[in-house]
C-alpha cells in the first residue's frame, strides 16, 4: 500500500529460470527485482499467479549486507542456524578452503574486509547445501576491484558446485560478466531476456558482441 492505495510491484511477469545456471535479474531501483527474489524465497506474499519450484529444492539466500553475527567467529557464522547433525568439520574445512578464508576461521567480522565478509555470507548459504542460491545485490557496496574479484569467485564456486544461482543486480556490466541468462526488469515486468550461455568465462565485457548486448539492454531499460 502507498498512501492508502494498492500498488502493484509486479505484474504480467512470465519467466523461466533454468536449473544449474546463473540467472541474473537486472533492473533499475524500484523495478520489482528484489520483490521477485523475495517471492521466490517465500519471504514475500503474492496475490496472483504461480511460482513453481520443486518441493525437494532447498533455497539459500545471500543478502545485500553480509548480516554476520559480530560476536561469532567466521566458522561459527558459517554454521549458525544449522542443526547439529548438519555441522560436519570436514564440510566446514571444505567451505573455508572454497571461499579462500582457511586462515581466518577464528577471526571475527570486524577483522574482515567487506569482500571477506561477503565470502563468509556466501559460505553460510552453501553450508545449508541448497540447490538454489538467491543473491540480492550482494556486491553492490563493494569497491570496483573487490566487486570484480567477488564476481570471479562466484563464477569459480558455481563451476565447482553447479548450483542454480539467481542473482539480482542493477549493474549491466555485472550481469553480462556473470549471467548465463539475463532477465531485464522494468516497471514490474520482464521486458527482455538474453541468453549468454555461448559466452565462456571469463568474459571480456568490452568485446564488440557483448557491447552490442549492453546496448540492447540499455534500450530495454530506457
Amino acid at each position: 500500500m502507498v498512501d492508502g492505495k494498492k500498488h502493484d510491484v509486479l505484474h504480467d511477469v512470465n519467466a523461466f529460470l533454468p536449473q544449474n545456471s546463473i540467472s541474473v535479474i537486472l533492473g533499475k531501483s524500484g523495478c520489482g527485482k528484489t520483490t521477485f527474489l523475495r517471492i521466490l524465497a517465500n519471504l514475500e506474499q503474492y496475490d496472483q499467479g504461480e511460482v513453481s519450484i520443486n518441493n525437494d529444492e532447498k533455497i539459500g539466500f545471500v543478502f545485500q549486507e553480509p548480516r554476520l553475527m559480530p560476536w561469532l567467529s567466521v566458522s561459527k557464522n558459517i554454521t549458525f542456524g544449522l542443526e547439529k547433525q548438519m555441522i560436519n568439520l570436514n564440510k566446514l574445512e571444505e567451505l573455508m578452503n572454497l571461499i579462500g578464508l582457511k586462515k581466518f576461521e577464528k577471526a571475527y567480522p570486524h577483522q574482515l574486509s567487506g569482500g571477506m565478509q561477503q565470502r563468509v555470507a556466501l559460505a553460510r548459504a552453501l553450508a545449508y547445501d541448497p540447490s538454489i542460491i538467491l543473491m540480492d545485490e550482494p556486491f553492490a557496496a563493494l569497491d570496483y576491484f573487490t566487486r570484480e574479484t567477488m564476481q570471479k569467485e562466484l563464477i569459480r564456486i558455481y563451476q565447482l558446485k553447479k548450483k542454480s544461482i539467481i542473482f539480482v543486480t542493477h549493474s549491466i556490466e555485472e550481469a553480462i560478466a556473470i549471467g548465463q541468462n539475463i532477465l531485464v526488469f522494468n516497471e514490474g515486468k520482464v521486458h527482455a531476456q538474453f541468453n549468454l550461455e555461448q559466452y565462456e568465462y571469463p568474459r571480456d565485457v568490452l568485446s564488440p558482441s557483448l557491447i552490442e548486448i549492453k546496448k540492447e539492454i540499455l534500450k530495454k531499460l530506457a
